[in-house]
């Protein structure tokens, strides 16, 4: 009776959903213009340089020289390999996306196991500080705008 009730909740708001969108088209439509805008100016610029930084790192063997000095810290603090401190500094510093493929990339690369990824993943994907600080700054240039 709980799912039948859950599934008929889910079915009303995505027909009210769906015929708000019929009937006000144009302002979904500057709804999605203003959430590109916000994805191009706000989001792309804070997470591309930690995506890039982050590859190139780990391609230059830095992890594994950070690993190799941070595992006596790592191991008794989180349970993680001492390659997890190249993944914790990273996702503390740049938020949720980065952490997640970093982490991804070792698990594949074979020098996580999937307990210590799953830990990893726990405490290394917080709202990046980047992102925060590009977006308040972003939000207080448009208010001086008007």
């Amino acid at each position: 009776m709980q799912q039948k009730g859950a599934a008929l909740l889910v079915a009303a708001v995505t027909t009210a959903v769906t015929l708000t969108l019929v009937f006000y088209p144009d302002l979904a439509f500057r709804a999605a213009l203003r959430g590109l805008e916000v994805w191009w100016f706000v989001v792309f610029p804070a997470l591309l340089p930690f995506f890039i930084a982050g590859q190139i790192l780990m391609a230059l063997g830095v992890v594994h020289f950070i690993g190799v000095l941070l595992e006596r810290f790592m191991r008794p603090l989180f349970n993680v390999p001492g390659v997890g401190a190249f993944v914790v500094a990273m996702g503390l510093a740049s938020g949720y996306p980065i952490g997640a493929v970093l982490t991804a990339r070792l698990r594949r690369e074979g020098q996580l196991t999937v307990a210590e990824a799953e830990r990893l993943m726990g405490f290394c994907n917080t709202a990046e500080p980047a992102l925060s600080l590009q977006s308040l700054r972003r939000s207080q240039r448009s208010t001086r705008e008007r």
